[in-house]
């Protein structure tokens, strides 16, 4: 008897030290992503495609150890219709909990799936979430919908009972999983739902989860706030609800600004993010979460269960063209995020939650979908390559839809975004630009060079002046002479046909120690064995750092085979300091104007002639080495060469719609 005392002992200390504290599960969660619009669409399959292992397997092996699996419980998966009771006031409920069953084959199924995700090692969030649980009971609380029911009324109990019947059956279903499986009681209820209803149901599911007794007791249970929204939601859950349970993580969702994150829709026409603000929004919201976690003790555990932005440009993984969008006049999708705006996005905020002790869970609805990070390949969806997607023009629609199949199981630069440190993400080298915010270190990549008489000038690290981050370009000019006095290099870039027909477009942020200070920017080129430079106007510091960006474009002469970019300041005594440098590919060539405009004739003799859809703004001819020789401004058709000797020449053509093409011609 004595043994088996012992041994009883030994099992239940056991059992208890299995139990993670919320922050230490938070820590185990990580980093994750949302099976979105699976198991929360009316019917599994009719959003995205049905789940599958494979899915779980994808995920657990890209690093992700978080998966939030939305899930709707409501419509024909449980029994029980409560409009047969009276929306009136003071009218009485006459039923009880167990007339609502959920239907056991749903919950087979919800569990097969729950099951793939743990057998792969992660962390599952069962989420409650979904368009039936939205109008069967969340819209039932918000007296500007037609669903609002009386809150004296025998539907609102109705109701009620109907949604903590749903979470008897899950509980009792899954009460001797492991730890690593997650209830979250509700999805977003907030915009509907007011402070003290949400306390109420927070109270009573974590009341009937606790009670269903097994693993139960010590499960994590992921709760929200009433009345407000976004990042401030779960200021609004009541202390002593938080004080009362010590296995509870609170969670907000972020897709600000909505500006940026849903401009694929025509109410929002912010394609661009990752300024200064934009990153200082980021966190002193995020600070309001931490803050609010750090005024318990212990500090309350924090799940980022949502966040993310519009595919890029606003494009249709699944169709290779524009999302579909019907309230835009044209029906599709008239813009969307930038393709490294797109990326910063996700990468910043990732971290930002990661930074301050949380988890998250980024919203992935698939293929199909306007965020699409998994493209859902296993549910046997084809899907089409962005990189063979063209625009002309959003509004009217021109668009070449791609037409080739993607290889790829995820959009790999966000799934990289989200996984990999954002400082990491900055060291990565960008199209023309090398470690481009010196986070891998002042002189990774970059080099200094003094030349003439110019002695006293030197190169070292930013530090506390950088932008971003630990590390900048801090160059310090003593005795001025020349802007070629004082050079600072990015490592050369090889060509090996990715620039061909580009438009290189290079951003970054810089102050000086005295206002005005000046500077120009430099593109050094290689083309048929010859240096070339293409060098920008005088751009001129202030004492701090500016709110938008430097901008230089550089468009790619045909046979370029080295571009480096360079900054050359050796004209003004002062300090310089820069960081937080970019570069953006956008397609200048054939390909994208293939159909859109004619050049003839070509071998041309005196009169060359351009037709297209897109309005013509300027038309440049250069020589064969990219020197400006003639200019025609304003929309033309005809253009008269006959006073240029014979020869090699390119057609550099603006249009209207913000696209350029290079065409080759020769002259006879």
């Amino acid at each position: 008897m004595k043994k088996f005392l012992c041994l009883l002992c030994l099992c239940t200390a056991g059992f208890l030290i299995a139990q993670l504290s919320p922050q230490e599960m938070i820590n185990k969660m990580n980093r994750g992503i949302n099976l979105g619009n699976v198991l929360s669409a009316p019917i599994e399959g009719n959003w995205s495609g049905e789940a599958t292992e494979q899915y779980f397997i994808d995920v657990s092996n890209a690093g992700f150890k978080n998966v939030r699996i939305p899930i709707d419980f409501f419509g024909y998966r449980t029994t029980g219709n409560t409009s047969i009771y009276s929306s009136d006031p003071n009218t009485s409920f006459t039923g009880s909990r167990s007339d609502f069953v959920v239907d056991p084959n749903y919950l087979d199924r919800v569990e097969q799936v729950v099951s793939w995700g743990l057998n792969n090692e992660l962390v599952i969030v069962l989420d409650f979430h979904g368009a039936d649980l939205k109008s069967e009971f969340i819209y039932t609380f918000d007296n500007q919908k037609v669903e609002y029911t009386n809150p004296n009324s025998a539907k609102r109990v109705a109701d009620l009972e109907k949604f903590y019947s749903i979470w008897e059956q899950i509980s009792e279903r899954f009460k001797n999983y492991s730890d690593d499986l997650i209830f979250e009681i509700i999805n977003e209820p907030y915009f509907h739902i007011s402070e003290t209803e949400m306390n109420a149901i927070n109270s009573e599911v974590i009341s009937i989860i606790r009670n269903s007794g097994g693993n139960n007791a010590y499960r994590k249970i992921i709760i929200t706030g009433g009345t407000k929204t976004s990042y401030e939601s779960i200021t609004t859950i009541d202390s002593q609800i938080i004080n009362n349970d010590n296995y509870l993580i609170a969670t907000f969702h972020y897709y600000r600004p909505f500006s940026f994150t849903k401009s694929s829709d025509d109410n929002f026409n912010d394609y661009n993010w990752g300024s200064i603000s934009d990153k200082n929004n980021v966190d002193n919201e995020f600070d309001v979460v931490k803050s609010w976690s750090e005024s318990f003790n212990p500090n309350v555990a924090v799940y980022l269960g949502e966040f993310g932005a519009d595919n890029a440009y606003g494009y249709n993984y699944s169709t290779g063209d524009l999302l579909t969008i019907p309230s835009n006049g044209s029906g599709y999708a008239d813009g969307g995020p930038d393709p490294n705006s797109r990326e910063d996005y996700h990468s910043y905020v990732a971290n930002a939650a990661i930074n301050r002790g949380f988890a998250f869970s980024a919203w992935d609805a698939g293929g199909k979908s306007s965020k699409t990070i998994h493209l859902r390949k296993d549910s046997n969806l084809v899907v089409y390559d962005f990189n063979d997607f063209n625009i002309v023009s959003f509004v009217p629609k021109q668009t070449y839809p791609s037409t080739i199949i993607e290889n790829d199981i995820w959009v790999e630069n966000i799934k990289n975004a989200l996984l990999n440190d954002y400082s990491d993400r900055i060291c990565t080298d960008v199209s023309a630009l090398k470690n481009i915010d010196f986070e891998c270190g002042f002189n990774t990549h970059w080099s200094f060079q003094t030349y003439g008489n110019i002695v006293q000038a030197s190169y070292e690290d930013a530090t506390f002046n950088s932008l971003q981050g630990s590390h900048g370009a801090k160059i310090s000019v003593i005795q001025e002479n020349n802007f070629n006095s004082a050079i600072l290099s990015n490592d050369i870039v090889y060509n090996n046909g990715s620039f061909d027909n580009k438009q290189l477009k290079f951003t970054f942020y810089g102050k000086g120690s005295s206002s005005n200070l000046g500077f120009k920017v430099r593109i050094k080129y290689v083309q048929n064995g010859l240096n070339n430079y293409s060098v920008s106007p005088l751009l001129t510091l202030q004492t701090n750092y500016q709110e938008n960006p430097f901008e230089f474009l550089f468009n790619v002469p045909v046979d370029v085979s080295e571009i480096q970019f360079q900054i050359i300041c050796g004209a003004h005594e002062g300090v310089y300091y820069f960081d937080e440098f970019n570069v953006t590919l956008n397609t200048l060539g054939e390909k994208k104007m293939l159909n859109s405009f004619e050049l003839y004739p070509n071998p041309v003799k005196n009169v060359f002639h351009i037709h297209g859809y897109s309005k013509t703004e300027k038309v440049v001819l250069l020589d064969i080495n990219g020197k400006k020789i003639m200019q025609w401004e304003n929309e033309k058709h005809d253009y008269d060469l006959s006073s240029i000797k014979n020869g090699i020449y390119f057609i550099e053509i603006h249009f209207a719609n913000n696209l350029i093409c290079i065409k080759k011609v020769l002259k006879i």
